[in-house]
This record gives structure tokens, C-alpha cells and sequence, in this order.
């Protein structure tokens, strides 16, 4: 795995986790937009992750899908979107440095300013945890 924030935040998370959760790591440099890792329990999980550094002003709108480079790639908006439709269990976690926020299904869609986003901050070890519920 290559270093970077977040890849590093990944391993953190992936730290929390029981050894016994079957999880793939995904890059495939000919097949984009594929979710970065799929966890495999009594039931499937797809999640793309993303770092951000969260703005100090708490007005400030956090949006992951919009703009020339937005944070979630259309690609993986794509990818995301159709395996939501088939009916596959997925989603987006935005880590920073205080932990991370859980975006099910295709609610990454959906803007949060600084203020709300900091709320919904989970510590790694509680979305280790979530990611066991949703698998279990």
C-alpha cells in the first residue's frame, strides 16, 4: 500500500479491525472508479475512502462530488452509484485527522458544512467497528 494520508488512515482503521474480516485492498490502473476496498463478512461491503482537512470556518461547505477535481473522481461517483442500484451495500468514509465520517449508500452526494461534518466524526476504532456491524 502506498503512503499517503489517505492510505494511512485506511491501515488505521484496518488496525481496529478482527483479523478475521476478509478485506481487499483495490487498484487496478485499467478498471477506474472501483471502491478502494471491499470487505467480505456474512455480507459484502464497498467502501471508498477519502482524507480531507477539514475547514476551520464552520460555515464552510465540504462537497465531495462537484468541480473540475472533485474528491470523489466521476468515475468512482459512477461506480458507486450503479453497485448502489444493484442493490449492493456501499459507501464512503471521509477520514481527517480527529477520525472519520461515514457517508452510507450514496449519501456522499449530499454537502455538509465544517460544523456538521466535524458532528458526525467517528474515532478510527468506532469505524472499525461499524464496518464489522454492516458485514456481520
Amino acid at each position: 500500500m502506498s503512503t499517503g494520508p489517505e492510505n494511512t488512515f485506511i491501515g488505521a482503521v484496518h488496525k481496529h479491525l478482527r483479523s478475521d474480516l476478509y478485506r481487499l485492498k483495490n487498484h487496478n490502473a485499467y478498471n477506474g472508479g472501483i471502491a478502494d476496498v471491499w470487505y467480505s463478512g456474512s455480507k459484502d461491503l464497498w467502501i471508498e475512502y477519502k482524507f480531507i482537512v477539514v475547514p476551520k470556518r464552520d460555515e464552510t461547505v465540504i462537497d465531495l462530488v462537484s468541480g473540475k477535481k472533485p474528491e470523489i473522481s466521476y468515475l468512482q461517483q459512477e461506480w458507486l452509484e450503479s453497485r448502489h442500484k444493484e442493490g449492493r451495500r456501499v459507501g464512503v468514509i471521509v477520514g481527517c485527522k480527529a477520525g472519520g465520517v461515514w457517508f452510507p449508500g450514496i449519501n456522499w452526494r449530499q454537502n455538509l458544512t465544517a460544523t456538521q461534518f466535524r458532528a458526525a466524526i467517528m474515532p478510527r476504532p468506532d469505524v472499525a467497528r461499524l464496518i464489522e456491524d454492516l458485514t456481520a
